[in-house]
């Protein structure tokens, strides 16, 4: 089953895998004629002294080995192109069902393990398809020198068949130990891939707290797992030939004691016997390889099998529910009594409910862990809800498509994300066709012209890798330009001014109320100051709405949230 699915990505070069097994066949075929052609050489040339034979053997030998070279050659150009271009394929497809996936599949499965299932694990099953036609050419050149076996001398030939049945049983046992010992060798490469993400993403962590040596020993811990497997596995591999030539030296004792005695007797000649023992040692080499090949088939059937298992692990209802496009106007957003917990773990939100109309700003405010970003999170769908409901316009958010409810939003968070690429194409990214008129005019709303103009390359300068050339209060007006270049009826701010300067902050709350003019805004703030405005703040407490109303009617009631005020703006 495995493999006929990846016998898929190969499909639609099929007419080039054709013409590949014939360049096999071609090889197969070149290998078995080299045993006549001893025959030959031994009885017209070195026993009857033919000189006619003596001038044509030497150039049939080179016209069989041009043969043998061309069909190598075609058949190994021919694969390399097809799994080149189907290992794309498959990357492409594990790429899109991986970006498809809920932010649950990615907190259950590492970057690390990700990246060894895309890279490595894919790697290894780009071969499958060339494995399996260097099967086909072993194969045939084995059933082209039994062919040999049994026209120079049948009972000689049942003999080798007597011994081929050995090859099996520990073909077989190698097998299983080949796909485990990838299996595990795989998931440690996944294990350091982590490690290294972790010590490079992580790096300016690293040196302010000198951790240079943790990271070392991290890194060579799971280095020296890798290798162990890796070793393993190699062990394995480098067995095999030694066993199958062993066993087959049984056979070739059998055959030149028998054979000989033939040769003394009379019954062959001495050039069918040669003939006969160049077929037989032809015959070891393809055994010896296809037991080779089988090795490396099940490497490729264990790396499959971790590649489609995250290609086959059902998708979160999250991302698959609703067939209905969210339209460009949204008059009301409200939650009702709804309800979220991270996996099996204790509610986060226990049963919240409010309402967001079109031109409002609602601000959520309270503790830490009190459930603010979850509402910010459960709005887009980046995770399913585990009661009650959230509607846009009265009707379930889950009635509509994941692409098209997220198209609707703008969101700021306070980590701010920029990929490495141009300044242009970083706030462009809800918009690709956006002209740069509008790019600037994004930048100039979000006070971020000014620096980008001084940049080395303006809006074609390249920001680096997560932006790390910029400042935080740079990367940050990058994010907001992003937000209002998409214009989006939704817009949502998770502390979007926390990285900026009090002259920049006022100067980006300007541009974010006119950004919020006619929009349902959602804000998380910290600093209450840039809230004090919101038509509506919500007080959370413990996963609930505990207090809700305007600055001054929360501040009148003197409960939690004038009590935080007191904490922040003193005792006024």
């Amino acid at each position: 089953m495995i493999f006929r699915r990846v016998l898929r990505y190969f499909k639609p070069y099929i007419g080039t895998i054709i013409f590949a097994v014939l360049c096999t066949l071609l090889v197969a075929g070149s290998t078995a004629s080299m045993a006549y052609i001893v025959k030959y050489v031994i009885d017209d040339v070195f026993i009857k002294h033919d000189k006619a034979m003596l001038a044509i053997l030497p150039f049939a030998f080179i016209g069989i080995f041009f043969l043998k070279g061309a069909g190598k050659y075609g058949q190994q150009l021919l694969m390399v192109k097809v799994g080149e271009t189907a290992i794309m394929e498959m990357r492409n497809d594990l790429m899109k069902r991986i970006q498809e996936r809920e932010l649950t599949f990615f907190e259950k499965n590492g970057t690390g393990s990700l990246l060894a299932r895309m890279l490595t694990d894919v790697s290894l099953m780009q071969n499958s398809v060339t494995y399996f036609v260097d099967f086909i050419r072993y194969l045939s050149t084995m059933l082209g020198a039994l062919f040999v076996l049994f026209q120079k001398d049948w009972s000689l030939a049942l003999i080798v068949c007597l011994f081929l049945p050995l090859a099996y049983f520990p073909i077989k046992r190698i097998s299983k130990l080949i796909k485990r010992n990838t299996k595990k060798t795989q998931e440690k490469i996944g294990g350091l891939s982590k490690v290294l993400l972790e010590a490079f993403s992580g790096i300016e962590v690293v040196k302010s707290f000198g951790t240079e040596e943790r990271e070392l020993k991290r890194f060579r811990a799971e280095g020296e797992t890798v290798l162990y497997y890796t070793l393993k596995r190699s062990r394995i591999n480098s067995a095999t030939a030694p066993i199958l030539e062993f066993l087959a030296s049984f056979g070739v004792a059998a055959v030149i004691w028998y054979g000989g005695n033939r040769v003394i007797s009379g019954a062959i000649t001495p050039g069918d016997f040669f003939a006969f023992l160049s077929a037989l040692l032809m015959l070891g080499e393809p055994i010896r390889s296809i037991g080779n090949v089988n090795n490396k088939i099940q490497q490729a059937i264990a790396a499959s099998e971790r590649v489609f298992e995250i290609i086959d692990a059902p998708s979160d209802p999250c991302e698959t529910v609703g067939d209905r496009e969210l339209g460009p106007e949204v008059e009301k957003v409200s939650f009702e009594n709804v309800r979220f917990s991270y996996n099996t773990r204790e509610e986060v939100l226990k049963g919240v409910s409010f309402e967001a109309k079109k031109g409002e700003m609602i601000a959520l405010v309270g503790e830490s862990g009190a459930g603010k970003s979850t509402i910010m999170k459960l709005l887009p769908r980046f995770y399913g809800i585990t009661g009650g409901s959230i509607k846009i316009n009265g009707e379930d958010t889950r009635s509509f498509t994941a692409k098209s409810l997220r198209s609707r939003i703008a969101i700021v968070n306070q980590s701010t994300f920029l990929f490495d690429d141009t300044v242009h194409n970083n706030i462009a990214l809800g918009r690709p066709t956006a002209t740069r008129e509008e790019v600037v005019a994004a930048a100039r709303a979000a006070n971020a012209l000014k620096f980008i103009e001084e940049l080395p390359k303006g809006f074609d300068t390249l920001v680096g890798e997560r932006g790390d050339t910029l400042s935080g209060g740079q990367k940050q007006r990058i994010a907001i330009a992003r937000a209002i270049l998409m214009n989006s009826p939704i817009l949502m701010l998770d502390e979007a001014t926390s990285a900026l300067d009090s002259e920049s902050e006022k100067e980006i709350q300007a541009a974010l109320s006119e950004l919020m003019k006619g929009k349902t805004t959602l804000v998380i703030a910290h600093r209450l100051s840039t809230i004090l405005h919101a038509d509506r703040i919500i007080f959370m407490k413990n996963g609930e709405v505990a207090e809700v109303g305007t600055h001054d009617e929360l501040t009148a009631r003197d409960g939690d949230y004038a009590r935080l005020c007191r904490i922040q703006f003193g005792s006024a």
